[in-house]
């Protein structure tokens, strides 16, 4: 607590300081509505992130510099979180945009966002709009919208750049680019290979992105985009708290396990932008994303088959199940006796398809106000395979076909949207309403079984309404109310259930959850200082949540049982003092689960929420030419799960110090340290069991690396 209060402290302090004047309406937010807009008018409190930031921390992925985003948490498995939403709630309520184009996979199930197969060095900013965006953006955004935006260029350029780290952390940048006549051709590529913290951790990716833009006049381009991301990696176990204490860089790894992993991103984009008139302006999208990611594992079987026959020797007490045990038992052991080399083959296949097309005009009218009309469909497909048996190793025959599982899936999703603002003299009024239906299709197949989703689809609403007030030449204040909504995955409809004790799937009647959320805030240029703040609140109704019997992996139930609450505050300072540069922030949100079929939840917190989270920036400016920063980092420790039993994973306190030192306009070197204090913390903690399970951070360590610009 004390921490929390020095950096409130911090804030209010720094704000009195004397500095160097910042223009507010000169800085521009694009992902609000889709169209460059005075941050002035803005009716949230974003936080941006500049290429000019990223080039001065040195970041080499982009959940590295959405770690440092006060209104972000990663949590438990590269989860990202905004506003409370909790790590598993968060793959469907906190939605990802490249180029405002959506990148969230289909398969909520599984997989957090997509957000490392992009190049930092590709990117012009990154805009996020915490708890907001459902008129815009639709389903899965009561959390908040990360757009990333990535670089244009024109004109003639070629760069290059290497990075070196600790954990043989090595990172190649190239980019080259040229006009001829009417055309822009931008090309650049990156590879990132490191070792990791842990240990027999590795990964190995490349990254491709080509840009083609012609401009028919000065206000109207059609731009084409391609992208290829390809990673290898080996992933690693969470440890117990004793291999934690032994040892918190080893893999959890069996000697002879071979654990494999890759994932594959391709996207096309064709982007339209166009100013046909003074009063009309256009833009258009259409799109196409393939992801896959791939994950097998091969160990040795005979464990696998003790552990099962231990199991069943637990079952012989059981009320007529001894002559049913006692054969199982009997069969593994010969199956261990007639196989000594064996091994268990593991993995699952998830693959993504999107494709779509995205438009909007906006027409201004009056003496400054301008009303946006929008209209999109989206087509995903998601396919999910997984598949486990045993195979014996001298005669390369299979043994048992544990599971095999396959479940393709469909969502068609048909939108349209209107956005009015409404400006008289200094007030802003804003409306907004969305309309958008989702149709589903698709199977789940278990070995040679086959359970069909049944055909439906769901109408949902979006609405908001905003005042705006401009009290002088920087400040504004505003009131916002937004209404939102998270329609539910395919995978979602379908319940697991046990049935004459075999597995059955059954189709559900599970609806979208609905959010009510509220917001009042402030902008000003105030003490030489740029100050940002807001109050939220937000209630969400029939909350999507997934209830299982017996243990996660069996019998499930997709609900809408679930009544959250949440409220909290955010404040942001900045100011310039002639050779310093100061940032902070500080974000608290309180959260509470209202109701809940487990009544265990409820009146608890939601667990992987931390409730304050606190940040410190500052750059000093030794010379023209030589520059040094420092952040620090702090996070409050969140509960691991929502009856909030199994205690806590501790406070994230992390200092890192960058330096930088450029000889002309073509060639720099830079270098820093990363957890300067050496602060052990986890980048996730889990529980299950009665034990804890342990992610171990990076200690300190290290990084160098230079630029050169043609």
């Amino acid at each position: 607590m004390k921490k929390v209060v020095f950096g409130i402290y911090s804030i209010l302090m720094s704000s009195a300081m004397l500095g160097a004047e910042i223009d507010l309406g000169t800085q521009n937010i694009y992902s609000e509505t889709g169209f460059e807009t005075s941050l002035r008018s803005s009716v949230s409190s974003p936080y941006i992130v500049t290429s000019k930031k990223i080039k001065e921390k040195h970041y080499t992925r982009v959940s590295e510099i959405l770690r440092d985003i006060p209104n972000i948490y990663i949590g438990s498995g590269g989860s990202v979180d905004m506003r409370g939403q909790g790590s598993i709630h968060s793959r469907t309520t906190v939605q990802l945009l490249i180029d405002g184009v959506p990148a969230n996979f289909l398969d909520t199930s599984h997989i957090n966002l997509p957000i490392d197969t992009l190049n930092p060095e590709d990117i012009e900013r990154i805009e996020v709009i915490p708890g907001g965006g459902a008129v815009l953006y639709g389903s899965g955004t009561s959390g908040g919208v990360i757009n990333i935006i990535t670089k244009k260029y024109t004109g003639n350029y070629a760069k290059a750049g290497y990075q070196i780290g600790s954990y043989h952390n090595h990172k190649y940048d190239v980019a080259a680019g040229t006009s001829l006549g009417k055309f822009d051709i931008n090309l650049s590529y990156s590879k990132n290979n490191r070792d990791g913290y842990r240990k027999k951790a590795f990964s190995d990716s490349d990254f491709f992105s080509g840009k083609l833009r012609y401009h028919f006049n000065p206000t109207d381009s059609l731009e084409f985009k391609y992208s290829y991301f390809d990673n290898k990696f080996r992933g690693v176990k969470s440890l117990t708290g004793e291999q934690v204490e032994e040892d918190r860089r080893q893999s959890g790894l069996s000697p002879k396990d071979n654990l494999k992993n890759t994932i594959r991103k391709e996207e096309w984009n064709l982007t339209y932008d166009a100013k046909w008139t003074n009063w009309l302006e256009h833009k258009s999208n259409l799109f196409y994303q393939s992801s896959e990611i791939k994950s097998s594992d091969y160990e040795d079987a005979i464990p696998f088959y003790q552990a099962r026959i231990a199991m069943y020797q637990k079952m012989l007490a059981m009320p007529g199940m001894a002559e049913k045990m006692k054969k199982k038992i009997e069969d593994l052991k010969d199956i261990i006796a007639k196989n000594p080399k064996m091994e268990l083959r593991q993995g699952s296949l998830f693959k993504d398809r999107k494709f779509g097309f995205k438009m909007k005009n906006k027409f201004k009218y009056g003496e400054n106000s301008d009303f946006i009309l929008g209209l999109g469909y989206i087509h995903n497909k998601m396919n999910r395979n997984s598949w486990a048996y045993t195979k014996n190793t001298q005669t390369n025959q299979t043994i048992e076909s544990i599971t095999d599982t396959k479940i393709p899936l469909n969502k068609k999703t048909f939108e349209i949207f209107g956005l009015n603002t409404y400006r008289h003299n200094n007030w802003e009024f804003v409306q907004g309403l969305r309309f958008e239906k989702a149709k589903y299709s698709g199977k789940r197949q278990y070995k040679n079984l086959e359970y069909p989703l049944k055909d439906r689809s769901m109408n949902n609403v979006a609405a908001n309404l905003a005042v705006n007030y401009l009290y002088s030449d920087t400040g504004n204040v505003y009131v916002k109310y937004e209404r939102g909504f998270t329609s539910p995955a395919p995978a979602q409809l379908m319940d697991k259930i046990r049935k004459g004790g075999v597995n059955d799937y059954v189709n559900n009647d599970l609806k979208s959850e609905k959010s009510n959320s509220f917001e009042i805030g402030w902008n000003d240029y105030l003490f030489h200082s740029l100050v940002s703040a807001d109050v939220f609140f937000s209630e969400t109704k029939d909350e999507i949540s997934t209830v299982f019997s017996g243990g996660h992996g069996t019998a499930f139930s997709n609900l809408n049982l679930g009544q959250t609450k949440r409220y909290g505050f955010d404040l942001k300072v900045s100011q310039v003092l002639e050779k310093w540069t100061f940032s902070e922030a500080y974000s608290y949100i309180h959260t509470k689960i209202v109701k809940d079929k487990n009544k265990a939840y409820e009146g608890k917190y939601i667990s992987y929420v931390p409730r304050h989270k606190f940040s410190w920036n500052v750059d000093y400016a030794i010379t023209p030419k030589w520059t040094l920063g420092g952040e620090y980092q702090y996070s409050s420790s969140v509960y691991l799960d929502n009856a909030n039993k199994n205690g806590k994973d501790g406070t994230r306190a992390v200092f890192n110090l960058q330096t930088s030192y450029e000889f002309n306009s073509h060639f720099s070197i830079y270098a820093g340290i990363k957890n300067v204090l050496n602060h052990k913390y986890y980048e996730s903690v889990t529980a299950g069991s009665g034990q804890k399970y342990y992610s171990p951070a990076p200690e300190r360590n290290y990084y160098a690396g230079f630029r050169y610009q043609f």
